[in-house]
């Protein structure tokens, strides 16, 4: 028992179960608020992501013989919960894209359709079809899930590398 405390899978699945739960509501929230995906203030699932990590971490530290952890295990436990949070968020991506917002891909394809011809408003019939298409293969909730869980994990793993710097606590003491 006392090995399972100091193993990061455990702390990191309840954090990363944690942390996608609130990223979730977050989403919930900015959708029911008909605030746009491209807004500034969705920088702040950046932030909230940021911080669940370091909480994630400092508290798998906290867990551990004098609070002495390395970096690499710094980084495990962020790694971690970034990898459950990633899973959990992409499970409610296609949920939400499936059942919840069925339109949603219908809108993103207008707006993808209205982008390219304010970018190129003499392109062809064929060529908008063709670049509508491609958009088209992409917006579909099997790819936007797998999107969203590579995104999110990227991101978490860069969060979680940076992170570790400062929440590592090696010990200085001399053998």
């Amino acid at each position: 028992m006392e090995e399972n405390k100091k193993s990061p899978f455990m702390s990191s699945l309840s954090s990363g179960i944690i942390l996608g739960i609130v990223l979730i509501i977050f989403s919930l929230i900015m959708y029911f608020l008909d605030v746009d995906s491209e807004s500034k203030i969705m920088w702040l699932s950046y932030v909230i992501l940021f911080i669940g990590l370091y909480m994630a971490i400092v508290s798998y530290r906290k867990k551990l013989p004098g609070e002495i952890m390395t970096y690499g295990q710094a980084f495990l436990s962020g790694f971690l919960t970034g990898l459950f949070t990633s899973v959990l968020v992409a499970i409610f991506v296609y949920i939400f894209v499936e059942y919840i917002d069925t339109t949603l891909i219908a809108k993103k394809l207008a707006e993808a359709e209205e982008q390219i011809l304010e970018s190129q408003p003499d392109i062809s019939d064929e060529d908008l079809d063709r670049a509508l298409s491609i958009t088209k293969a992409i917006l579909n909730p099997a790819m936007m899930t797998v999107f969203s869980f590579l995104g999110n994990l990227l991101l978490s793993t860069i969060f979680s590398l940076i992170i570790a710097i400062f929440a590592k606590r090696e010990d200085t003491s001399i053998a």
